[in-house]
């Protein structure tokens, strides 16, 4: 792109989670090829100060109001909404300055796309959707803009491997099942986790499980682990590439499940999973192939695909080799790729 005016990223989430990891990645890889871009974020979800000394990037720190954020979209040349309340500033910013848009969509879900959600999602140049479940949910949903599949990317985490070993050593002897993600069983599924280790206290003394991520049922999580002492609540992690380098095998219980960039950070360090069998972990994970699929919030076949997976350490050793292949079509480049196009094809054409 040769404009000098702005590709605008929209994110009004009030937090940083996998959206505004992915968001931050998307930027950086932009910035590092000398692309203008002005960022318009909720000030508490820290994504601006991450953002902080990237060349030719222009943060705007906002409350998180659409209508305030829309203002800062003028001068764009295109503008690309990230999460929910973006979409509506975008929306704003087309009909008060003629920019036009594109919406990523990360999550899955049924509601229609009626009234003025609709009109939002409907007046977009593009959709971009994570997986192919993502697609056909907005298709069913009602949207006639055009839908373009662009995959996320692993986070490229560097491990410290000082951090490492302290990390293997503290738990001496232990096969680490660990998860990422934020403390929200509705999300995520970790009481699935805690049910798990319960029954291998007696069974599997080996397994130790470790939840990484904060949240809001962490006091629900506390209360489910109890005196067990093989399931750990890890926290904040800043550099999660630490315990993923440390864990043996990665599991991932979602109820629901766009896509799940822990799942593609898994990927990148070669993990065995055993995830969900739900919305778009399919695409990520094969079942047999490069891991387990289970149905979501069930103890026992998550307990037994776990067992299973362990039993066989040559199946371990292709499914990690096959993870860090697979892992190179979910890289930084590409998705930057992907969506460079994305953004020429929509400003050429308007």
């Amino acid at each position: 792109m040769t404009s000098a005016r702005p590709v605008c990223h929209l994110n009004l989430a009030s937090g940083f989670a996998g959206g505004e990891r992915q968001t931050l990645i998307l930027i950086r890889e932009l910035a590092a090829r000398g692309i203008p871009q002005r960022l318009v974020a909720c000030e508490s979800s820290g994504l601006g100060k991450r953002c902080e000394g990237l060349p030719g990037v222009d943060i705007r720190a906002v409350s998180g109001n659409a209508i305030a954020a829309a203002f800062h979209v003028r001068g764009a040349r295109i503008a690309h909404a990230h999460d929910g309340r973006a979409v509506y500033a975008a929306l704003l910013a087309r009909r008060l300055f003629g920019i036009p848009y594109v919406i990523t969509r990360r999550i899955i879900t049924s509601k229609p796309l009626t009234g003025l959600r609709g009109l939002a999602y409907n007046g977009a140049a593009r959709v971009a959707a994570v997986s192919r479940a993502t697609a056909s949910a907005l298709e069913q949903n009602g949207l006639r803009s055009s839908v373009v599949p662009i995959l996320s990317t692993h986070a490229e985490f560097s491990p410290n491997q000082d951090e490492v070993a302290r990390i293997r050593a503290a738990r001496p002897g232990k096969t680490l099942l660990g998860h990422t993600g934020a403390l929200r069983h509705a999300a995520k599924g970790q009481s699935t986790i805690i049910e798990v280790a319960q029954r291998a206290a007696t069974t599997h003394p080996d397994w130790h499980f470790l939840l990484c991520g904060e949240g809001e049922d962490r006091k629900r999580f506390e209360r489910e682990i109890g005196d067990l002492t093989n399931v750990e609540l890890v926290g904040w992690v800043d550099n999660v590439g630490d315990y993923l380098a440390a864990f043996d095998v990665f599991v991932f219980p979602s109820p629901k499940e766009a896509l799940g960039s822990s799942l593609l950070d898994a990927l990148q360090f070669g993990l065995p999973i055993v995830a969900s069998n739900v919305e778009g972990i399919p695409e990520v994970v094969e079942d047999g192939v490069n891991g387990r699929l289970v149905e979501p919030e069930n103890a026992e076949q998550l307990y037994a695909a776990i067992e299973a997976l362990l039993a066989d350490e040559g199946e371990l050793a292709a499914i990690r080799a096959r993870n860090r292949e697979k892992s190179k079509l979910h890289s930084a480049t590409h998705m930057a790729d992907d969506y460079e196009t994305l953004y020429e094809e929509i400003a050429t054409s308007v």
